[in-house]
């Protein structure tokens, strides 16, 4: 299914290029937002299939039954997570230090609001069908749901936030947290190799190489593996590459890939440059290289 996140709305100073949304936000802002964004979807009744509901008449308990922190420390090993927010009713000693009455989530690091958000992914759904609780405002009792539209809303509101890290982030449609592509090259990360292309020499490394690459946590070693894994992909199409390309761009290709440490290791390979964004711009343009190579191979096979 193609992904459907819907963009997010341009105000004026970012559609000037100006304005505090035209930089990455510090981490305590970033899980702020996170939670902001939970706490939505809470109230909207997104929770309740997974996590049940809280009832003047008595809660009910939703799929993971009546201990859910449990479920997370079975998934990710870790414990308290559940419920994520500051108890109202909670009381704090006279004397005790401000952080006892914290909530749960702002003792969170990175990788465990990460997780969070990944494991909430597979857990969310879309309420459709239920009955209004009108005694004591209890609220709304759904019944129904559906959870591939739950968890697109899920990501379309999650990926308006995650944009804004450092580097900027978002969930793809299996639920996974990856590097965010430049605007101009997401429709590149996404279109698919032509019919009739080799599967083990090529198909599958372009899709290795790209999952490596975007993968949350990628070092700059897992990124210059992927770039030289599609150096190795222009390698094995480099006889087409010469009917398509001026062989000077041709042989440019490759002189970047052998003399700034990307395919091999000697004395004589440039190593005093700013890697990440060397390795980022290497990559897409490999990748748009291969992408341009196979289109016109496939073209000229079908005349």
């Amino acid at each position: 299914m193609a992904n459907m996140e819907e963009p997010p709305r341009k105000y004026f100073s970012e559609r000037h290029g100006r304005g505090p949304t035209a930089e990455p936000v510090s981490f305590e802002t970033l899980r702020r937002l996170v939670i902001s964004a939970l706490d939505s979807l809470r109230e909207q009744g997104y929770m309740q299939e997974a996590f049940g509901i809280e009832c003047v008449d008595g809660d009910s308990d939703g799929t993971l039954g009546s201990d859910p922190d449990a479920y997370f420390l079975r998934v990710i090993m870790r414990e308290g997570v559940w419920p994520y927010w500051r108890s109202g009713q909670e009381f704090r000693p006279r004397g005790a230090p401000p952080e006892a009455s914290q909530a749960p989530f702002e003792s969170w690091d990175l990788d465990t609001l990460f997780d969070v958000v990944e494991v909430m992914h597979d857990l969310i759904s879309k309420p459709i069908e239920g009955r209004y609780h009108s005694f004591n405002e209890c609220g709304w009792h759904y019944q129904t749901f559906d959870k591939i539209e739950g968890q697109q809303v899920f990501r379309n509101e999650m990926n308006r936030v995650l944009r804004l890290a450092d580097p900027p982030f978002e969930l793809n449609e299996e639920g996974h947290l990856v590097e965010r592509a430049p605007t101009e090259f997401r429709q590149l990360l996404e279109a698919p190799v032509p019919p009739g292309t080799e599967h083990d020499l090529i198909t599958s490394r372009i899709d290795a190489a790209t999952t490596r690459f975007r993968a949350r946590g990628a070092s700059l070693d897992d990124r210059r593996h992927a770039v030289r894994d599609l150096a190795d992909v222009l390698e094995a199409l480099r006889r087409d590459m010469k009917n398509v390309m001026l062989s000077k761009d041709e042989s440019e290709l490759f002189n970047i890939a052998n003399n700034f440490a990307i395919r091999h290791n000697n004395r004589q390979q440039r190593g005093d440059y700013d890697r990440l964004i060397w390795l980022r711009w290497a990559f897409y343009v490999y990748l748009a290289t291969i992408h341009a190579v196979l289109r016109v191979r496939a073209r000229e096979r079908a005349r």
